[in-house]
């Protein structure tokens, strides 16, 4: 009989295979299909709010219910539907609406899965698991991102088909697999909230980092739906393309992490997030004026670059700011937070480089729109100044909660998307 591990990491791979690489074009393909500036917006947007507030939805009714295979397994056959009719939209209506309820049930998967294993991982070689099958997952999608970029070629709309139908033909194998894990019914828990806004302006520490990383968070968004409308429309990159790119970034993120990742305890941190917040700001800057393919990957490679460093580091620190006891409410409250500041950031992105158009040249236009973008992600990034390093330093402890921030790739050719789990 297959171990509970090994059904984990070959799960893992096979949904990095074949849902998060397919993630990695679904605002491209937004915008191929005619999408305007306003539905990108409301396509990025829509999927943010229910990614995020998802989590919290379904993380307590799993606790609540006692198990987390049963959200898993359904959760998975859904997912698998709506990659299939994610592959069968004509309007950027029907892609918005469903691409929403993918996010959704994604942000199931998500919790539960990751909830799942620290139930049935020791908690001595949890952490040191995780990160292997993290850096697994990585590399899977890094692999099918590789090939899908000969596969990818053709200008034809219904080559969307291989990617989302290689994310749907995973959903069904993932949903095979997870019945043959061996899970023990829990008690059911009894959900009583704890920590109140007021509570978490009262943690001074933790709240000057709430702060700056909504107020950033806005502007942060805004570049989501700006992002494939340059790719496509303006420097003409095909699926093939965006493979490439895509699978660059990944690359660099996942060498970066290990090595920051091996002195990232012994830092003050605070510095390096200042500075990697405003490197990050700088991304935008590069969508401007870069109009060749190789810069493009010059700009994928400096994004996985920042990206590592900002997934290593923020995780880290917000890990040693936040209570123990109270570890989860925090995130979640976080989560919550971001994701409202994001929905209302990717809206005002889309209608704002509308509006520009409306009275512009597209090139122009954008030229405005990341202008805004680039002032107020590099202005919020001095918010970041006010942090202060954590009084006890405590590692790695709460790995898991580490993996459920929602940290998003920073220049991803398709926009902020959805990470499948």
């Amino acid at each position: 009989m297959i171990s509970n591990r090994r059904i984990i990491a070959l799960r893992s791979f096979i949904i990095s295979v074949g849902a998060t690489a397919a993630a990695s074009f679904v605002g491209v393909y937004g915008v191929m299909i005619g999408a305007s500036a306003a539905e990108m917006g409301w396509l990025q947007s829509s999927s943010n709010a229910l990614t995020n507030g998802g989590q919290l939805l379904w993380g307590k009714l799993s606790d609540r219910y006692g198990k987390r295979l049963p959200f898993l397994i359904i959760g998975s056959i859904i997912l698998a539907i709506l990659w299939a009719l994610m592959a069968m939209v004509t309007s950027p209506v029907q892609l918005i609406v469903v691409y929403a309820v993918l996010s959704l049930m994604s942000a199931m998967i998500t919790v539960n899965w990751f909830s799942l294993i620290a139930e049935i991982e020791d908690s001595t070689t949890r952490g040191h698991f995780l990160s292997v099958i993290n850096n697994f997952s990585s590399t899977g999608a890094i692999i099918s991102l590789v090939i899908l970029s000969f596969l990818l070629h053709s200008v034809a709309r219904d080559i969307i088909l291989v990617p989302f139908g290689l994310a749907a033909g995973s959903y069904v194998v993932s949903a095979i697999m997870l019945s043959r894990i061996d899970e023990r019914k829990r008690e059911r828990v009894r959900i009583v909230s704890r920590t109140t806004f007021r509570q978490i302006r009262e943690h001074k520490t933790f709240f000057s980092y709430f702060l700056a990383m909504n107020v950033q968070g806005f502007f942060w968004s805004m570049a989501w739906p700006v992002f494939p409308i340059t790719i496509v429309l303006v420097m003409h990159f095909d699926l093939s393309t965006v493979a490439i790119l895509t699978a660059v970034s990944l690359s660099a993120t996942v060498m970066m992490q290990v090595i920051v990742g091996k002195f990232v305890d012994n830092i003050k941190r605070p510095p390096l997030i200042f500075t990697n917040r405003v490197l990050l700001s700088m991304i935008p800057l590069f969508y401007a004026v870069f109009s060749t393919f190789y810069e493009f990957v010059v700009l994928e490679l400096y994004s996985g670059v920042v990206g590592a460093i900002q997934n290593v580091v923020m995780n880290s620190y917000v890990l040693d700011i936040v209570p123990d006891e109270q570890r989860g409410e925090y995130i979640s409250i976080l989560n919550g937070f971001n994701g409202i500041m994001y929905f209302i950031g990717a809206l005002a992105g889309g209608y704002l480089l509308q509006f520009f158009m409306g009275r512009y040249g597209l090139r122009e236009a954008l030229t405005y729109t990341y202008s805004f973008i680039i002032a107020g992600r590099f202005a919020s990034s001095f918010l970041f100044l006010r942090l202060k390093e954590s009084e006890s330093r405590r590692g790695n402890r709460g790995f898991v909660y580490s993996l459920l921030l929602r940290f998003r790739t920073p220049g991803a050719p398709s926009g902020g998307v959805v990470k499948p789990r």
